[in-house]
């Protein structure tokens, strides 16, 4: 690419015949430099803010690199919670079910010995009340002995 300096710097040969007016060409020149240095001076500033973009973009990618490792470390840690509280809800439930089934069979237990401790006072009153019975009988049996 040509530099303004390049263009201020050329010089023409003079042509013998039928060449073009000098003043003309420098005239010309002085120009198409003028304008060609405010456009190459455009042309760097805007290499220079595109440089500048692409630096930007580059940290705004790496930025959101380190939030998709940031995002996806916390949804490998919530998994991984998620999954230990799923494991400890089983095991509270297994222990909790393991402990009605036991206190379930101690109240079955607590049943069947109140049940058998009633049928043997059941049966201790009615040989109470057979021995009471008889010993009635005996003492009417005497009364009426006694009375005759």
């Amino acid at each position: 690419m040509l530099t303004p300096i390049d263009i201020d710097n050329k010089v023409f040969k003079k042509a013998k015949i039928g060449g073009y007016d000098i003043k003309d060409v420098e005239d010309f020149l002085v120009l198409v430099m003028s304008d060609y240095e405010k456009l190459y001076k455009e042309n760097n500033e805007l290499r220079g803010q595109v440089q500048t973009l692409q630096e930007s973009v580059d940290h705004y990618s790496s930025l959101e690199a380190g939030i998709d490792r940031t995002v996806e470390n916390a949804q490998s840690e919530a998994d991984s919670i998620k999954l230990e509280a799923q494991k400890q809800a089983e095991t509270i439930k297994s222990s909790a079910e393991l402990d009605a089934k036991q206190r379930l069979e101690d109240l079955q237990r607590q049943i069947i010995k109140a049940e058998v401790d009633i049928e043997t006072k059941k049966n201790q009153m009615r040989i109470y009340k057979i021995k009471v019975q008889s010993m009635l009988e005996a003492q009417l049996k005497i009364l009426n002995e006694e009375e005759g």
